[in-house]
């Protein structure tokens, strides 16, 4: 099942699809969001405030608006 990443639930893990055009698009690969990565959502903050993504190591911040672009297949 494809959906984006500003659906996913808490403690959810996912593979990262592909990133939508966008301007940010390369922003958000430079920060390590690339297709075939395994992401978990860590953390979202209530009333649509960032959402705290574990790659790897690291734990990134997005905005919704820029986790909307990140289509993932939920693990």
């Amino acid at each position: 099942m494809h959906i984006t990443a500003d659906t996913m639930t808490e403690s959810r893990s996912a593979i990262i699809r592909q990133i939508s055009a966008s301007p940010l698009k390369i922003n958000l690969m430079e920060l390590g969001f690339l297709p075939g990565k395994t992401i978990t959502l860590n953390h979202a903050a209530p009333m649509g405030g960032p959402m705290a993504f574990q790659m790897d190591e690291t734990l990134l911040a997005l905005r919704k608006s820029e986790a909307a672009l990140i289509e993932v297949q939920l693990l």
